[in-house]
């Protein structure tokens, strides 16, 4: 499962992208009632794939989410995928998770 986001990306460098691919790993919290995700980017499926290093890209967006496996269901990496997906949403990035 990953993430595929459209937008305005500005590295650390200062290089602008217009495109990036990002997979997210999500950790259950010994509490069990939040998952703490890390989110990678790298330029595109293909750069991931072959073992490219990640983007330094960050973010400010949440990065840890209350859980209540009830409501949110038991597949940790797909809420999470949906989570960084709206967190990204909002900030005005287009999103798609894809590899379902």
């Amino acid at each position: 499962m990953a993430l595929n986001i459209t937008g305005t990306i500005e590295l650390s460098s200062g290089v602008v992208l217009n495109s990036a691919y990002a997979r997210v790993n999500p950790t259950l919290t010994t509490s069990g009632n939040e998952i703490r995700t890390i989110v990678s980017y790298w330029l595109d499926e293909n750069a991931y794939t072959n073992g490219n290093y990640p983007l330094d890209y960050s973010v400010n967006i949440k990065y840890t989410f209350d859980y209540d496996r009830t409501t949110d269901g038991s597949d940790l990496l797909l809420v999470s995928n949906e989570k960084i997906k709206s967190e990204l949403e909002d900030k005005g990035f287009s999103v798609v998770i894809t590899q379902l």
